[in-house]
């Protein structure tokens, strides 16, 4: 039975070892073969490179926590083996940019994981909470926050680096171990999973560089002749930023990329008169841009890119609105978790304008699905059918949900 949140900080006794010879990493991985739960994070730069400049990977187990330096051991093999094990399970925090580093340099992602803000956000901590609040609210540990801009990279490390980034690792423990519980209590367990599966998938660390202009800031505001222009200038950017291994603004911004598409007319003088675009930028790949701009142009019309048309409100789809929200929000306090997670207003307005019509399929929107259904969206669709209803209990003042016996959906 291990301890789990205020008794394991109180009583935990783990250490910490820093790895940075072959001989050493061949110990600590003896030593991580033998548990069935690892617990991982990693430190990482980003600010002058396309990819994550690997720092620092630290794994532990229960009972001790291994600082793996990638800069000094240039084979990894023996870690990535353990941790790429399918019977280990591997207990993250916000494990995205992690994954992505793990994904680079092992090949494969190391699953099965957890992910404890995934796993916090189904229990009502709230949406991408921090770790160090988890780690204040469930083992009532203050973690100090001095190193949080440290340079990684840098060496030799300081007693003080190693410390903050091993209590990364080290306070893991008892958040996964309450967290865990707490799931299992409500019966939640299964959630985590498939909240997990975008997380999880090898296509989400994939990369398509004509797909990259969707995440342009302002394409909304563009015609989709104007996107087609914008799909071609930002494939070229992600292509260039990956070779060069830069950010993609050290070579064009996205500000620049969208007053390029917006231009009815362009030309080398043009750029030369737009803001953002220096001389010298302008003579490596002035021609390039206006080559894509033109190929952009020429694109049919059907193969132009066109957002998702919003569907118009129906005859009282703003007052089936306000109800739907208000049982979603009911649903949430009922279930404590936010009514967020449960359904975004997007969807409860594409259900609202939708009314329930049975000559149509109700809009594929998140709530309808997994266990968001089995916790709201069934209740919405009774709602939508008249057969749920809300009304103010006189002795509370509150609302509450009244349902009508004998209903399916």
């Amino acid at each position: 039975m291990h301890l789990s949140g205020y008794a394991w900080a109180m009583n935990s006794k783990q250490t910490f070892q820093y790895v940075s010879t072959p001989e050493a990493l061949e110990n600590a991985c003896h030593v991580l073969k033998q548990s069935k739960v690892l617990f991982v994070d990693t430190e990482f730069h980003r600010e002058k490179t396309y990819y994550p400049e690997f720092a620092l990977l630290q794994i532990g187990t229960y009972e001790v926590c291994y600082i793996i330096d990638p800069i000094a051991l240039q084979d990894l093999k023996p870690v990535w083996d353990v941790m790429l094990n399918p019977d280990v399970l591997k207990v993250f925090h916000a494990a995205r940019q992690d994954l992505e580093i793990i994904l680079q340099h092992a090949g494969a992602l190391p699953l099965p994981l957890f992910d404890t803000q995934i796993a916090a956000a189904l229990l009502g901590y709230g949406q991408q909470v921090g770790f160090g609040n988890l780690v204040q609210r469930l083992a009532k540990k203050l973690l100090a926050k001095g190193e949080s801009f440290s340079d990684w990279l840098h060496r030799p490390l300081t007693e003080q680096q190693l410390k903050y980034a091993a209590d990364d690792v080290i306070y893991l423990v008892p958040v996964y171990q309450a967290l865990k519980e707490e799931l299992q209590a409500k019966k939640r367990y299964a959630w985590l999973d498939e909240e997990q599966g975008i997380l999880t998938s090898i296509s989400t660390y994939q990369i398509e560089p004509h797909e990259m202009f969707w995440r342009v800031k302002g394409n909304n505001k563009l015609k989709p002749k104007q996107l087609a222009i914008l799909r071609e200038l930002t494939a070229w950017r992600e292509k260039q930023a990956q070779k060069k291994d830069i950010p993609r603004r050290r070579l064009i911004s996205d500000e620049a990329l969208i007053e390029l598409a917006k231009r009815d007319q362009l030309d080398i003088d043009v750029m030369g008169r737009m803001r953002g675009l220096n001389a010298g930028v302008i003579r490596r790949f002035g021609q390039t841009w206006l080559d894509l701009w033109n190929k952009g142009r020429a694109c049919p019309e059907e193969d132009h890119p066109k957002f998702a048309t919003r569907k118009h409100n129906t005859p009282g789809s703003d007052l089936r609105l306000e109800l739907l929200d208000t049982l979603v929000r009911l649903k949430a306090e009922e279930s404590s978790i936010s009514s967020t997670i449960l359904s975004n207003k997007s969807d409860l307005a594409a259900l609202a304008s939708w009314g329930y019509k049975p000559q149509t399929d109700a809009p594929d929107v998140p709530c309808l699905h997994g266990w968001r259904y089995e916790l709201v969206g069934e209740d919405l669709l009774h709602l939508l059918r008249g057969e749920l209803c809300l009304r103010i209990e006189p002795s509370t003042g509150l609302p509450v949900i009244d349902r009508k016996k004998d209903t399916s959906v």
